[in-house]
């Protein structure tokens, strides 16, 4: 059985199909994970989302920030 590719920006990307967020942001000088949401309540849902889907090592090296302007 072959393992699907992995990047952290594919997991980034995977979230635009899955919730709806405003913007998402791999910082590459600063190791920070910015993901604009639209519905705060969501929020929650996005943290569990990429504790399962990133790497241990992404989980490690990136703060992850999830935030709403909008509610």
């Amino acid at each position: 059985m072959q393992k699907e590719p992995y990047s952290t920006e594919l997991v980034m990307d995977s979230l635009w199909a899955k919730y709806e967020v405003q913007s998402t942001q791999i910082g590459i000088t600063d190791p920070v994970i910015t993901i604009d949401v639209y519905d705060k309540n969501d929020i929650p849902e996005i943290e569990k989302y990429l504790k399962a889907k990133l790497s241990k090592d992404d989980l490690e090296h990136y703060e992850i920030e999830i935030f709403s302007r909008w509610s």
